[in-house]
């Protein structure tokens, strides 16, 4: 009675075993058919497409990045061109300024220099027996400080000298000399002392300019000896 019972058992088992194996089984035929549909041989045109697609598009963002460089290197040199050039017209402008600063102060002391003209021309043609005088000294000495102020404000002489080489930008002529001291073309005699400031002029400096003296006419006099002497010759046979 046991025993049948077991075999009973063991047969109702056995078709519930064989139906699970069959369903795991159908399941995993269905997960291999889903997996086989979700994972399709691959496709040799359509991954030839796809990759020179993405080359076309690697290519247009490299030309864009070479245009965006090259739009930002021309940028920087504009840049650098306008930064150079506002430092040039700083420069320009302070040096104009500077300019035109020295020329209002050699302006304001214009009238000095054609008092120290005075004084010069009075000392030259001053008698030695008054220089001694204290006076005269004092006046010597204003015309010292008168020339310190002028080189404090940076108004200095121009050199000019007899012998000097003339140069027209700093001299202006007036004349010429005969000189054989001078070398011709230079500067025989200074009339008027000339003044600049830092490369400004103010006043050209008034020269005289040698040049070589006139040979004297021998052969006109040698001419003139011989008809005196014709003359003379003449009246002595007239005398006889």
């Amino acid at each position: 009675m046991a025993d049948d019972q077991l075999d009973s058992v063991v047969n109702e088992t056995e078709p519930a075993a064989e139906d699970a194996t069959a369903s795991t089984a159908s399941t995993a035929s269905t997960a291999s058919t889903a997996s086989t549909a979700a994972t399709p041989e691959g496709n040799p045109s359509g991954d030839a497409e796809r990759i020179a697609e993405l080359e076309r598009k690697v290519a247009d963002l490299e030309r864009q990045v070479e245009r965006e460089r090259d739009q930002a290197t021309d940028y920087m040199r504009h840049w650098h061109t306008a930064q150079a050039d506002f430092a040039n017209y700083k420069r320009r402008a302070q040096q104009e300024q500077e300019q035109r600063d020295r020329l209002l102060a050699a302006q304001a002391l214009a009238p000095t220099l054609n008092a120290l003209d005075s004084l010069e021309r009075a000392f030259t043609a001053l008698p030695t027996t008054l220089r001694s005088f204290t006076w005269i000294e004092g006046i010597a000495l204003v015309e010292l400080q008168l020339r310190r102020a002028l080189e404090l404000q940076g108004i200095r002489v121009i050199e000019a000298e007899p012998g000097q080489a003339f140069d027209p930008t700093r001299h202006e002529p007036i004349g010429e000399v005969e000189s054989d001291a001078v070398t011709e073309g230079a500067i025989a005699v200074v009339a008027q002392r000339g003044y600049e400031s830092q490369g400004l002029l103010i006043r050209p400096a008034l020269v005289q300019i040698a040049r070589k003296p006139t040979p004297a006419p021998v052969q006109e006099a040698s001419a003139v000896n011989t008809d005196d002497a014709a003359d003379g010759a003449t009246e002595t046979k007239a005398r006889t």
